[in-house]
């Protein structure tokens, strides 16, 4: 009897066992359709935004710029040379300090080339008297032709000394050559000095030279004239224009660049000259030009390839094409695509 109890309890255990592992794997079942459709809805939503991954070629019209790093000088530098040699009786200027073309910027003693000009002076001076005489009393015949003509020539030769004179003096002045400012002074009362040993250090910043280089693709967008944009860490927030006025007629012979030479308005001398900046110009223009991105581009050796996509149900193709370089995130395309071209983004 108790066999049989314990039988039934064994079939019935069994039996809630099997719905147990049925009713499981329903659920499993159930839950394993939701993931699927899940998965398709996913998909699904995939496929209606995949048009954000193709990339439409179109055409564009881009201007090319380049920047470059400038420096920014004095217009004129230059250290003022002693002409000859002497003691330095006056300096008339100190650093910082403006001048005119002409103004006087350092005194040589002149006692003695002052005395050779008067002395030059006397001597033209009597000279002339006798010539006066002399040309007097030729007209009556007292004195010949020649004897005229010979104190004449005397006249000519006491004049170019006293010319001679008169310009060694002067160059006992030192002058500015141009107008600018005083950077240097480099003697001082009391000093002797050699013929062209520098006095004086001058700049001429009411303009400022900006010079920086390029290469020999760009060097032709740069004729006299063209004006190119400045901008500078000692003027913040400013944008300056400086017109070309010399390109160099050949590149230099290590860098293999070639120089530019523009030229900034100072007139009222707020730069001071000695600056860095970054010159920026336009040195190209894309009219109409095939542009894609570099995302979609794919760079092997000397090639270069994209994908594009068929209006068909085919997959995307492999295409060669050329590009130019690489401008803001895109190469221009130079052959290989058409407009309306739909390439893939990668």
């Amino acid at each position: 009897m108790l066999a049989r109890k314990s039988k039934r309890a064994i079939l019935a255990l069994s039996g809630l066992l099997l719905v147990v592992v049925v009713l499981l794997s329903v659920v499993g079942r159930y839950f394993e359709v939701v993931e699927q459709r899940r998965r398709l809805e996913d998909e699904k939503a995939s496929l209606k935004q995949r048009e954000q991954f193709y990339f439409t070629v179109e055409p564009r019209t881009v201007e090319r710029e380049r920047r470059y790093t400038a420096s920014v000088d004095p217009w004129l530098v230059s250290s003022i040379p002693a002409e000859l040699a002497g003691r330095v009786s006056e300096v008339k200027v100190e650093p910082g300090s403006r001048v005119k073309a002409g103004d006087a910027l350092v005194l040589l003693d002149q006692e003695i080339a002052e005395s050779e000009y008067r002395r030059a002076t006397a001597r033209l001076q009597e000279l002339e008297r006798l010539l006066a005489e002399a040309e007097v009393l030729g007209k009556s015949s007292v004195v010949s032709r020649t004897q005229v003509e010979a104190v004449r020539a005397e006249v000519r030769v006491a004049g170019a000394e006293a010319d001679a004179a008169r310009a060694r003096l002067e160059r006992h002045v030192i002058r500015a050559p141009f107008d600018g400012s005083v950077v240097e002074r480099l003697v001082q009362v009391g000093e002797a000095v050699n013929v062209n040993q520098p006095v004086v250090r001058m700049v001429d910043v009411s303009r400022l030279r900006v010079v920086f280089y390029v290469n020999e693709r760009d060097v032709a967008s740069f004729p006299e004239g063209k004006a190119i944009q400045l901008r500078l860490p000692a003027a913040p927030g400013k944008v300056f224009e400086a017109p070309v006025r010399h390109v160099a007629p050949a590149s230099d012979e290590n860098t293999r660049l070639f120089q530019i030479e523009a030229e900034l308005p100072n007139a009222d001398l707020t730069l001071p000259g000695g600056l860095t900046g970054e010159a920026t110009a336009v040195v190209g223009l894309y009219d109409r030009q095939l542009f894609v991105p570099t995302a979609c581009v794919r760079l092997e050796g000397s090639g270069a390839y994209v994908l594009r996509v068929g209006a068909g149900e085919s997959g995307p193709e492999s295409v060669r094409i050329r590009v130019g370089e690489e401008l803001d995130g895109f190469y221009p395309v130079l052959e290989g695509l058409s407009a309306g071209d739909r390439i893939l983004v990668r």
